[in-house]
């Protein structure tokens, strides 16, 4: 009885600390399931590479038995002929061979590092079920899934050290190609749904290349013109037969998704067990056509900043610049509709973003050669920016340009979502509303927001150009 009252009152004292940490959060009532802390630092190559593995390991040859301390009253040993008959049996429209390669990183996994395993499965049900989703859209196996585990172990902001980043491991290039968008405020190779849809079409595309699902996932690792030389090398054409011509990395790729299939499929007679699952935070989209601070918006709807970043992981530096449209921000659920309610207020507050917020726009970027007798005014009038913006991009520090000089324009990548979209405001068309201050001018207010003067009077009902201090102007409709 006194053990029970002294683990009662620990309890309280763990929830006690966490209602310290967050007092109004609305996940300090109840202590979540889907409470997962993502470090954006880390740092995630591959499962063989990832941060803390000083081991060092010949993937291209078995593990010996001699290396490995078994405990058998703690870790079953299966016999190499279990392991075959098991991996034939979860075998499905991607072949899994067993061979001695595939039995070095079973034995890796699930002796060397049950750590890493440990936390893959602590991460599966945050991320599994949206990509079974997607790749049956797409025609992709499902157990395609388990690629995830070998580029980032889970980790939706793993970053390589060649520059490759997300669930997914995008390199700029590949994302781009992709239509994934990257610039100084958002990388959506670290939205989950977004790189997934970017991964399926990439590896569907590899597919049809080769027509072979192992080869389609050797060629994302390391491009299919390096599958194409170890053909022409070798004069075949399937995985296995082209094995010792290709690169070294890649050789121990196919291997390690094979072990990572079986291993997920029989972790609990590993007796690697998932005591503490993570599970998606519920959430709704709401369009914003204006500048966000996270960090604002966090406190205003009373929830823990962490869980508004995990749920906009593609957005950079907690900033949503103002020059978006219809931006689809992700808010916890249980607030959203305290956010429609209060919805004109909360976007006034947030809105208060630093000036260095407006570095640079979103979306493709576009270039214009100055001509004779251009001036900056000019020129942000006619891409529909600030000429603040156009200092920031091409480094200007006077609004003086010479003829012939090269600028650089980024343009509006967020689109008005149609009608159609399910996920539209309920309510009937709303505006961003903005206080008008000393020096304003109607002229400035529209740049700043990426609108037309005649927009704003429109909106607001003005017969001339000319503003009050404290007036009220309705600067950006959201839908």
């Amino acid at each position: 009885m006194l053990k029970a009252l002294c683990v009662f009152f620990a309890l309280l004292g763990t929830f006690a600390a966490l209602a310290q940490v967050h007092p109004d959060s609305i996940y300090t009532v109840e202590l979540p399931p889907y409470m997962l802390e993502i470090d954006k630092s880390e740092i995630v190559e591959s499962a063989i590479h990832a941060p803390n593995y000083s081991l060092s390991f010949d993937t291209t040859n078995a593990l010996s038995v001699d290396d490995i301390l078994w405990e058998m009253t703690y870790i079953p040993k299966m016999t190499n002929d279990m392991v075959k008959d098991r991996l034939s049996c979860i075998e499905n429209i991607i072949p899994l061979h067993y061979n001695e390669r595939v039995q070095a990183f079973i034995d890796f996994f699930t002796l060397k590092r049950r750590d890493f395993i440990l936390r893959v499965l602590e991460r599966k049900n945050m991320y599994f079920p949206l990509f079974e989703k997607i790749f049956a859209e797409y025609g992709i196996p499902d157990e395609m899934k388990y690629l995830s585990i070998v580029e980032s172990a889970l980790v939706p902001t793993a970053l390589s050290r060649a520059g490759a980043r997300g669930l997914w491991q995008f390199m700029p290039s590949t994302a781009r190609l992709k239509g994934l968008k990257q610039d100084y405020y958002f990388d959506e190779r670290l939205d989950p749904e977004k790189s997934t849809r970017a991964a399926a079409s990439y590896l569907l595309d590899l597919y049809r290349v080769f027509g072979d699902w192992e080869l389609a996932i050797s060629a994302y690792n390391c491009g299919p013109g390096n599958i194409r030389k170890a053909q022409k090398k070798t004069g075949k054409l399937k995985f296995w037969d082209i094995f010792p011509a290709l690169p070294t990395e890649t050789r121990s790729y196919l291997p390690q998704f094979v072990a990572i299939t079986y291993v997920l499929h029989y972790a609990d007679e590993y007796q690697l067990i998932n005591e503490k699952p993570a599970f998606p935070i519920p959430a709704e989209e709401v369009y914003v056509s204006q500048a966000v601070n996270l960090q604002i918006l966090a406190k205003e709807l009373r929830v823990c900043l962490e869980d508004l970043r995990l749920l906009n992981l593609a957005v950079h530096r907690d900033i949503i610049p103002p020059y978006v449209q219809n931006f689809p921000l992700r808010i916890p659920k249980l607030r959203y509709q305290e956010f429609l309610d209060n919805q004109e207020r909360i976007l006034q507050v947030v809105a208060d973003v630093s000036e260095n917020a407006l570095a640079t726009n979103l979306g493709a970027v576009r270039y214009h050669i100055v001509r004779k007798g251009e001036t900056l005014s000019r020129i942000a009038q006619k891409y529909g920016v600030s000429i603040a913006q156009l200092k920031v991009w091409n480094q200007l520090r006077s609004s003086y340009i010479k003829p012939g000089r090269q600028l650089v324009i980024y343009t509006l990548s967020y689109s008005l979502p149609s009608q159609k979209d399910k996920k539209l405001n309920p309510k009937s068309i709303t505006y961003s509303i903005y206080t008008v201050r000393s020096g304003d001018s109607l002229w400035q207010i529209a740049q700043k927001y990426g609108v037309t003067v005649q927009q704003l009077k429109e909106w607001n009902q003005l017969k001339s150009t000319k503003l009050e201090i404290g007036q009220k102007l309705k600067v950006r409709p959201i839908q």
